[in-house]
């Protein structure tokens, strides 16, 4: 019983200590084009810039990166759509050429069109994002800077 309370008294702190927040200071998001950079690294996908826009609780870049998201998952459903014309193709097998260039040329603008769509939103939430990281706190004294990339 002993050796329980012990044991007890040593591994509950520890696992409390596991425990612990740590605040990290939010970076500000540049963007060139459609590549984004936190903290002056290049991010591999918009996906991963969730964590820091998400830090904020703010109301607005949530919306702006949701339909981002939202955006992005449509683009990639529509490229099924020239699969889908060929599994509907008639019994006879024949495929006719130009509906097919058609259909798949369309699917090709129609994914860069949503794309460039989900970009502006994405761009829309990191601008706001910026925007709050660099705005003064109520008791700091009054010194704002503002630019665009």
């Amino acid at each position: 019983m002993k050796r329980c309370l012990l044991v007890f008294i040593f591994l509950v702190p520890a696992v409390l200590f596991a425990q612990r927040y740590k605040t990290v200071e939010l970076k500000p998001i540049a963007k060139q084009g459609w590549r984004y950079y936190y903290d002056l690294k290049r991010v591999a996908s918009p996906v991963a810039l969730e964590v820091p826009l998400m830090a904020l609780n703010d109301d607005e870049v949530y919306r702006y990166y949701q339909a981002s998201k939202t955006l992005r998952g449509v683009a990639s459903a529509v490229a099924i759509v020239p699969v889908i014309y060929l599994f509907t193709i008639p019994s006879t097998g024949y495929v006719d050429p130009t509906a097919f260039w058609l259909v798949f040329g369309g699917t090709i603008a129609a994914q860069l069109g949503i794309t460039a769509m989900s970009h502006v939103k994405l761009g829309k939430a990191v601008d706001r994002y910026n925007t709050l990281i660099f705005q003064p706190s109520g008791n700091s004294l009054g010194l704002q800077m503002n630019w665009r990339f």
